[in-house]
């Protein structure tokens, strides 16, 4: 089944032509298998950089350069299979979203490692992330649907968040704030960056249960109940529709 694409990214404007035009321009001898090794290889040069940064903050700057070939590798591998028109619809799939759960959890988990957040308000923007993540290949599934983006928000911005969240420590050092609330209380002060996520990860988790409750009603009418049990010898069975 061809899947759907939603990808409404609120920097698309810009990313599309871009990767397109790189797309174009790359030798024939790269192919997308290279640019998604790429995407892992900046996961793991981010976290680095993350985890060095409880030594020196100008290893920031590696983590920041990371996270622009993570982008690039993983954003660019599907353009370059459709711009050359040689999509593997599987291997593709499952490739591109495994190395996707890998490489995301590498990153949160080190930010936390990092003098820039608490390792829990990491992992809480980790657990935003899965819940985002399960819930595309849900839609997948059900409804032959592949969102890249809620409301605008996606990987792209996750990544371009972190990547100025890098660049703003790198210029004025980690920022603590003072801080009562609720999900934070354990903390005394948070940083911007843990801020920023919390905020993000309680939004995304309030939206994505709004998206499931639309969606359920949606396909209860599409999919309804049956109306009675059929028997069959001794035991009995339901109709399934068709």
């Amino acid at each position: 089944m061809a899947l759907k694409r939603v990808n409404d990214s609120v920097l698309g404007v810009l990313e599309r032509p871009l990767l397109a035009w790189i797309a174009d321009e790359l030798p024939t001898s790269i192919q997308p298998n290279h640019l998604t090794i790429l995407g892992i290889l900046g996961a793991l040069l981010t976290a680095a950089g993350f985890v060095l940064s409880r030594w020196s903050m100008l290893w920031l700057w590696v983590a920041s350069l990371g996270l622009v070939a993570n982008w690039l590798g993983d954003s660019l591998d599907g353009t370059l299979a459709r711009r050359r028109c040689v999509e593997r619809p599987r291997f593709g799939f499952f490739v591109d979203h495994t190395s996707d759960l890998f490489s995301q959890s590498i990153i949160f988990l080190s930010l936390g490692v990092s003098p820039c957040a608490h390792f829990a308000v990491a992992c809480l923007g980790l657990i935003a992330f899965l819940m985002g993540f399960v819930y595309t290949l849900i839609g997948a599934q059900v409804q032959g649907t592949m969102r890249v983006t809620y409301f605008g928000f996606g990987p792209t911005e996750i990544r371009a968040l972190l990547l100025f969240g890098n660049l703003s420590t790198l210029a004025f050092g980690v920022v603590h704030l003072q801080t009562r609330f609720a999900p934070l209380a354990p903390f005394d002060t948070v940083s911007g960056h843990d801020l920023v996520i919390s905020i993000l990860s309680l939004m995304s988790a309030g939206l994505i249960a709004a998206l499931a409750i639309r969606e359920s009603r949606v396909l209860a009418a599409l999919d309804p109940q049956p109306t009675g049990p059929l028997r069959s010898g001794s035991g009995s069975i339901y109709q399934a529709p068709k």
